[in-house]
């Protein structure tokens, strides 16, 4: 069936729909059966609940399904409401017809029309995603290293076992951090369900005054020494003192634990750390160089609401110094959302058309590129007195929806 032939309409989700759902993602995600699925959208899901799920429904069948999560997520300073587009699923039989295209071409309305400025997501295909306006944000680098490996950093033995209490201080710590981050969402209470399983542990870095500075969540899997492994799910620190504490107290896992992984962001430079960075078992890839880390790339953003990103045209310096063609205008082409499209000048669409200009027409991913660096022609600065966290500008969503 052509594409441009298929007519179809998001409808919200309603309690009728949760079984036909649930058996369609356990289908499309098998690493939930349909039982844990329907239990999940009855009493609520992690990011949401029965209220962000839409159906789309051909000939009184379930065809296809997604979720809108209501997000926030920090960037430069700036809480921007965002959608957390996940789940998108179409039944096998309903296949290659484009829906699933459509679908998500009418959850970016959708999102648009309640306020969502940004729209964030995990992609099954990045080239699908691509061609709906969406761009790689993210980079994560996973190291797999010995715990000797590492430095025992002063401040090591400030980590304790998190109280009852902890995991109140570790939300603390992170609603602060993430204010000074890029990436970060704004988390609630079921967010920080994770910390609560059983092979899950939560710890405390404090500082010389007993204020929780940081935290690093940990799960192992047992073993011998050789073969038990430690991985590293978050480490999150407020300041150097409290990010070297926990490196340190890593290292000093060395009598349990005989690998840890843990995925650390570019600009941590965290290969520097380690005595010896190459990885497990690797051989050499070109003459002598060896491999540091696996290259992790996860989620991808869009840019919905053009306008609200951008700031009144006062010329103020971009949050990470000189922009291309700062201060002129901008041409931009998005398909999908018409409202972006256009010519832009001073924070304002002074015409709905396209026409040739001397810098081109940027595609709204590449527009969205420009706005997670920083570089974004008229994007709206940060406040006085902002500084990224630790000094790192990359981008991080600790959060996988």
């Amino acid at each position: 069936m052509p594409t441009d032939r298929v007519d179809i309409t998001l409808q919200p989700a309603g309690e009728d729909d949760i079984p036909a759902m649930a058996s369609l993602w356990a289908e499309a995600f098998p690493e939930k059966p349909a039982e844990r699925r329907d239990r999940e959208l009855r009493e609520g899901l992690t990011f949401g609940d029965l209220s962000d799920c839409w159906v789309v429904e051909v000939d009184g069948r379930l065809a296809g399904a997604l979720r809108t999560y209501r997000l926030t997520t920090h960037l430069w300073g700036r809480e921007l409401p965002t959608m957390g587009l996940a789940g998108v699923a179409v039944a096998p039989d309903f296949r290659r017809r484009g829906i699933g295209r459509r679908m998500c071409v009418e959850a970016l309305r959708i999102a648009q029309y309640r306020g969502d400025v940004l729209s964030a997501l995990y992609p099954f295909r990045t080239s699908f995603y691509r061609e709906l306006g969406y761009v790689l944000a993210g980079e994560l680098h996973r190291y797999r290293f010995r715990p000797v490996e590492l430095a025992m950093y002063p401040g090591w033995d400030r980590v304790v076992r998190a109280p009852d209490t902890g995991v109140a201080e570790a939300t603390e710590i992170y609603a602060r951090v993430a204010a000074r981050a890029n990436g970060l969402i704004r988390r609630t209470e079921r967010m920080w369900g994770f910390c609560g399983r059983q092979d899950t542990h939560l710890y405390l870095h404090r500082d010389t005054r007993g204020r929780a500075s940081g935290y690093i969540v940990v799960r192992g899997r047992g073993g011998t020494p050789e073969r038990s492994r430690l991985r590293v799910l978050e480490l999150v620190a407020e300041d150097r003192e409290a990010y070297l504490g926990l490196l340190g107290w890593l290292s000093v896992q060395r009598d349990q634990w005989g690998r840890i992984t843990y995925d650390a962001l570019p600009g941590e430079n965290f290969h520097r750390r380690l005595a010896h960075p190459r990885t497990e078992s690797s051989s050499m890839t070109r003459g002598l160089w060896f491999h540091s880390a696996a290259i992790l790339r996860g989620p991808m953003f869009r840019i919905i609401d053009l306008e609200a990103v951008l700031g009144d045209g006062d010329g103020g310096d971009p949050p990470c110094g000189a922009a291309d063609g700062w201060g002129d205008p901008m041409q931009v082409r998005d398909p999908q959302l018409p409202g972006n499209q256009g010519r832009w000048e001073g924070g304002r669409r002074t015409d709905p058309a396209l026409s040739p200009a001397t810098n081109g027409v940027r595609s709204i991913g590449e527009v969205t590129s420009l706005l997670l660096e920083g570089r974004l022609p008229g994007q709206i600065t940060p406040p006085d007195g902002w500084k990224p966290n630790l000094g790192l500008r990359d981008l991080r969503l600790l959060d996988e929806f």
